[in-house]
């Protein structure tokens, strides 16, 4: 069952944006993101709520009039909550963003004008930095593949900023944390965007191959700044941890090619086993959890490998 409260006035709008927040038991992290994306004057806000039991929809119904509200009655996960986010909102470009992120002051208008400057760009994201107490680091500067481990990795995550970053790049793909889309893009040949199958993370990574498979690239725009302090999977329920781990194996049946594979997949094959010696001697449970689901991501990533291939017949053979 959903539920939606809907103010009848938006906000007043020069940005052509729907920015979309799925939010779960947010805190008071949601009030500072929401602060921050309504000064970008986007178009239209949505918050999408998994089935919160804080108090933090209700504060968002009191300081917030002019965003939209969805609550759902279970937690159906990040990327069924995106899905739901675009399907409610109207606007040419959709921007995803975590409940956990701040954009900095002209964000949606940098990346808006990036993206309208070159037509065949499904995304732009910019940079992503956290600030601590012993300095400022990137957080993300795009997301880029190790194929030899078999797994994304976010640019630049964890180094300090000494603008090693400041130029403008494309990219394997955008982190989901603050990630900028065309519409016409996230629905090329599909009913929603993100593979709502996956649940939780690497979402944003199948969503950027997939896009790329279809001759769409992605960029990466400095100039466009915000802040992600990020809550990994290792802080998640145990459940929703497996799932993040054989995600990734997930997405790469669905999207690697057989001939590409070949040429790691050797190494590939040994480091992932090495990873799971090490898994299962720190955790025994945990290993056990990743038994118990990796049939089932097998069997997900054969069955979506086989319609993206139907999807994509004369598109583009690599994507990567």
């Amino acid at each position: 069952m959903v539920a939606i409260h809907n103010n009848d006035a938006q906000p007043q709008s020069t940005c052509p944006v729907a920015v979309v927040v799925v939010a779960w038991n947010s805190g008071p992290a949601l009030e500072r993101c929401l602060n921050a994306a309504l000064q970008q004057s986007p178009q239209e806000v949505v918050v999408v709520d998994n089935a919160s039991t804080d108090a933090s929809i209700a504060r968002v119904r009191e300081l917030f009039p002019t965003v939209r509200v969805v609550r759902l009655a279970e937690n159906v996960g990040f990327a069924a909550g995106c899905n739901l986010g675009v399907a409610v909102t109207h606007a040419p470009y959709v921007l995803f963003l975590n409940d956990d992120a701040e954009l900095d002051a002209g964000y949606l208008d940098t990346l808006l004008a990036a993206l309208k400057a070159q037509p065949r760009a499904a995304s732009a994201v910019g940079k992503l930095v956290n600030v601590r107490r012993e300095g400022r680091f990137i957080d993300s500067a795009g997301i880029t593949l190790v194929w030899h481990a078999l797994r994304p990795d976010d640019r630049g995550h964890g180094e300090a900023d000494h603008g090693q970053y400041d130029g403008p790049a494309e990219i394997f793909g955008p982190t989901g944390a603050a990630a900028l889309y065309r519409r016409e893009a996230l629905l090329d040949r599909a009913d929603t965007a993100f593979d709502a199958a996956l649940f939780a993370y690497y979402e944003d990574v199948d969503l950027a191959w997939r896009l790329r498979r279809r001759g769409w690239k992605h960029l990466y725009i400095p100039q466009a700044t915000a802040h992600h302090p990020r809550r990994g999977p290792s802080v998640k329920p145990h459940g929703i941890a497996v799932r993040a781990f054989v995600n990734r194996y997930t997405v790469w049946l669905k999207h690697e090619s057989a001939r590409r594979f070949l040429r790691y997949g050797a190494l590939a094959l040994a480091w992932e086993a090495a990873r799971l010696v090490r898994v299962g001697l720190r955790d025994p449970k945990f290993l056990a959890g990743i038994g118990g689901a990796l049939l089932p991501a097998l069997q997900r990533g054969w069955r979506a490998r086989r319609k993206e291939r139907r999807l994509t017949r004369g598109v583009d053979a690599g994507g990567a």
